[in-house]
């Protein structure tokens, strides 16, 4: 049986803002020195207010959350000179192999040429092979709070 994938923003389905709050927190900003409350406020935001960054997509299996990436104002503070970024992108494990961090990211990516953005910016510890092959380029390395990383950036 093939699941049915949507994805959608986080202010559609604010019942998720947990769900993300939670697999950011646990994956990322516990190590960054981020707390929960402000973890989970900064989704609340994504939430209601849906004209302004940050905002969040999340994918939704069969009912349930399988996945989400946002677009944010900075996720890099080395490189507050740039923006916006491609952020958060995280697929739970047991719907990951399934092409849905490619469909978070054209979502996301799309999101973004809408709202006049020419060029996104991540960075990643381990995942550069998954964004080249969506068109991304590594213009730099830099070290974060987990490691070594590249930083990429993608034109429109």
């Amino acid at each position: 049986m093939t699941e049915k994938i949507a994805i959608e923003p986080l202010s559609a389905c604010p019942e998720m803002i947990p769900v993300c709050a939670s697999w950011t927190f646990g994956h990322w900003d516990c190590q960054a020195g981020t707390t929960f409350e402000e973890t989970n406020r900064l989704f609340c935001d994504a939430a209601n207010d849906t004209s302004s960054l940050p905002l969040t997509f999340v994918a939704i299996a069969d009912g349930k959350p399988a996945g989400m990436i946002s677009l944010s104002e900075n996720d890099f503070k080395e490189r507050s000179d740039l923006s916006p970024w491609l952020a958060s992108l995280y697929v739970h494990p047991s719907h990951r192999n399934k092409s849905i961090s490619m469909l978070l990211i054209k979502r996301l990516e799309l999101e973004a040429e809408r709202l006049g953005y020419r060029r996104l910016y991540l960075t990643t510890e381990a995942s550069a092979a998954l964004y080249e092959k969506n068109g991304w380029q590594e213009i730099d390395r830099a070290r974060t709070p987990f490691g070594d990383a590249s930083l990429m950036a993608k034109d429109f």
